[in-house]
C-alpha cells in the first residue's frame, strides 16, 4: 500500500468520529481541562517558591490558558469539517503536515507524562499508599489504552456523564469554604518581594497547555453560534475555582511553606482552613479531583495515539495504544522514577518556556490553517464559478 492509499485509508477511519461531539460536551470537556492541571502539583510548587503569592502566579497561568482557548475556538470556528490533521496537509502538504503532527504529538506525550505522574503520586502518597507505584501506573495505563481504542465520542459521553459529579462536589466544598470562612488576611500584602515571584512564575510554566487536546476536537464538533462564547465562560470559571482553591490554600500555608508537600493535597488543605469539623470532607475533595485527573489523562493519551497514527500512517489502533503505552511505562518508571529528577526537569526556565511556546504556537499555527484553507476553499469556488459563466458564455 503506497502512501497515498495508506493517508486516505487513514482519513477515511478517522472521518467516521467526524462531528461526533456535540457543543454541550466541547464545554464540558473544557471545564474539566481548566480544573485538573492546576489543582494539585502546581499550586504546591508555587506555594513553595512564591508562598502567600502563588494563587497570582496561578491566576496568571490561567488567563495565559484562555487565551490559547480562544485562539483554538477560533480556529475550530473557521475549520468547521476539515479536522487537524486535513488542515494542516490542506496548508503544508503531507510530508510538512507529518512533521508538525509529530512535533504536536511529541510535545503532548511530554504533557501526558507530567499528568500521569501527577495522578500516580496522588494516588500512591494519599489514597492507595499500600499499593507498589509499579502496578498503580499499570493499572492506570490499562485504562488509557483501553479508552483510546474507542472513538472521541465515547470519552466526551464519558466526560459529560461525570461532570455532574463534578460539579456536585464543586458546590458542596465552595459553599463550606464560603460560610466557614478563612484568613484572607495571610495573603496580603501581596507581591511582598517582585523578584522571588517573577522567578517562581518563570519556573512554573509547565502545567500551560490544558487545552491543547482541543485542537483534536477540530472538524469534529457541532459548532452552534454560542459555543465560543460559551466555551470561553466555562474555561474561564474552570480556572477560577482552581485559583480560588489556591487561594485557600495561600491562606492556609502560605506563611509556614515547609509545611507544603507532596501529600498535601486540596483534602488536606480544606481540613486545614476549616479546622477539621466537616469529617471526612476531604473525601469529596478526592473524589472531584481524581475523576478530573482522569478524563485529563484519557484525552492528553487519546491525542498522543491519533497523532503518532496520523504520522505512521495506519489507523492501529491497539498497536499504536500499546506502543505509547509502553514508552510512557518507560518514561515514568525510569526517567521520572525519582522525584527530584521529576522535579529539575518540569520546574525550570527552559522546559518553561518551550511549554509555552509550544502551547500558543500550535493553536495559532491551526488558526493560520484555517484561514488560509478558507481562503483556497473561496478561490477554487470563485474560480469555477468564473470557469461555468465562460462555459454559458461560449454556448450562448
Amino acid at each position: 500500500m503506497n502512501n497515498s492509499e495508506q493517508t486516505s485509508t487513514l482519513s477515511a477511519d478517522t472521518s467516521k468520529e467526524v462531528k461526533q461531539t456535540t457543543s454541550k460536551q466541547l464545554i464540558a470537556v473544557i471545564f474539566i481541562l481548566a480544573l485538573a492541571t492546576k489543582m494539585f502539583l502546581q499550586p504546591l510548587f508555587l506555594v513553595k517558591a512564591a508562598g502567600r503569592d502563588a494563587y497570582i502566579a496561578l491566576a496568571i497561568d490561567g488567563g495565559f490558558d484562555i487565551i490559547v482557548l480562544i485562539v483554538t475556538l477560533i480556529a475550530m470556528k473557521l475549520s468547521p469539517d476539515r479536522d487537524f490533521f486535513e488542515l494542516t496537509r490542506c496548508v503544508f502538504g503531507k510530508v510538512g503536515s507529518r512533521i508538525i503532527v509529530c512535533i504536536f504529538g511529541l510535545y503532548l506525550f511530554f504533557k501526558l507524562n507530567v499528568a500521569v505522574s501527577e495522578t500516580v503520586s496522588f494516588y500512591s502518597k494519599n489514597i492507595l499508599t499500600d499499593l507498589d507505584t509499579t502496578l498503580l501506573l499499570l493499572i492506570l495505563l490499562i485504562f488509557l489504552v483501553g479508552v483510546a481504542l474507542h472513538s472521541l465520542r465515547a470519552l466526551t459521553r464519558l466526560n459529560e456523564i461525570l461532570t455532574p459529579v463534578i460539579v456536585t462536589c464543586l458546590a458542596v466544598l465552595i459553599a463550606i469554604v464560603v460560610a466557614t470562612g478563612f484568613d484572607l488576611s495571610n495573603i496580603f500584602p501581596s507581591l511582598r518581594n517582585p523578584h522571588e515571584f517573577g522567578v517562581a512564575l518563570s519556573r512554573h510554566m509547565t502545567w500551560l497547555g490544558d487545552f491543547s487536546p482541543l485542537l483534536l476536537f477540530l472538524g469534529r464538533t457541532e459548532m452552534k453560534k454560542s459555543t465560543v462564547p460559551l466555551c470561553v465562560v466555562s474555561g474561564t470559571l474552570g480556572s477560577a475555582i482552581s485559583v480560588f482553591f489556591s487561594v485557600v490554600m495561600c491562606a492556609a500555608f502560605g506563611n509556614v511553606t515547609s509545611l507544603v508537600d507532596a501529600s498535601t493535597n486540596l483534602s488536606s488543605i480544606l481540613q486545614y482552613s476549616l479546622g477539621n469539623v466537616y469529617g471526612r470532607i476531604d473525601l469529596v475533595a478526592e473524589i472531584l479531583w481524581s475523576v478530573a485527573s482522569f478524563i485529563q489523562n484519557a484525552l492528553f493519551f487519546y491525542c498522543v495515539v491519533r497523532c503518532f497514527e496520523y504520522v505512521i500512517g495506519k489507523p492501529l489502533h491497539l498497536v499504536t495504544s500499546l506502543g505509547v503505552g509502553a514508552l510512557l511505562f518507560t518514561s515514568l518508571s525510569v526517567a521520572f522514577s525519582d522525584p527530584s529528577i521529576l522535579s529539575l526537569l518540569i520546574v525550570n526556565e527552559i522546559t518553561s518556556a518551550l511549554v509555552a511556546s509550544f502551547s500558543l504556537a500550535v493553536p495559532v499555527l491551526a488558526l493560520i490553517s484555517a484561514v488560509i484553507a478558507r481562503k483556497k476553499e473561496g478561490g477554487e469556488k470563485s474560480g469555477q464559478s468564473g470557469g461555468n459563466k465562460n462555459a454559458i458564455r461560449s454556448t450562448e
